[in-house]
């Protein structure tokens, strides 16, 4: 005759194994379903730098406050430029500035030692936006101005 802690061990032993088989295809549709965020990468107006741009959340609507945040790659790869001389500008229809980040803090620009920075703001009005990051050196290197623009629709 079978001990009936042998069936209790089995048992708990196989739903142990159907939930780990079948968990991670939950965990797996979860997120298949969720919407995908704007993501774009482009490189600098001289070809030295490719720069990623996250506006978090997206869709960007007007009176909310959105997290710009910015990536800088070394070009044509995945891996993170350190020590950026950056500034970030958002136009209205590509003209009126309505955002400069280094007038936040007095300076003539930015810098990051990471070569991730998150720069939040709130546009107060729908259109259509720029967004412009100029760089001016890498690793403590000045260079002449590198631009990147990104095309951004702000939903009322």
């Amino acid at each position: 005759m079978l001990d009936p802690c042998f069936f209790s061990f089995s048992f708990l032993r196989g739903t142990l194994l159907i939930v780990g088989l079948f968990l991670p295809l939950l965990f797996v549709q979860a997120h298949s379903s969720a919407s995908v965020e704007y993501t774009e990468t482009t490189t600098t107006s001289g070809g030295t730098l490719d720069v990623k741009l996250e506006p978090i959340p997206n869709p960007i609507k007007s009176g909310q406050e959105t997290n710009y945040k910015v990536t800088f790659l070394q070009k044509g790869t995945e891996t993170v430029q350190v020590h950026i001389d950056y500034d970030l500008v958002i136009l209205k229809n590509n003209d009126t500035e309505v955002f400069r980040a280094s007038k936040q803090t007095g300076q003539p620009l930015l810098h990051t030692a990471e070569g991730i920075v998150t720069i939040p703001f709130t546009l107060q009005e729908p259109g259509n936006y720029t967004v412009r990051i100029p760089v001016m050196g890498i690793n403590f290197i000045p260079m002449a101005t590198e631009n990147v623009e990104f095309p951004i629709k702000v939903e009322q």
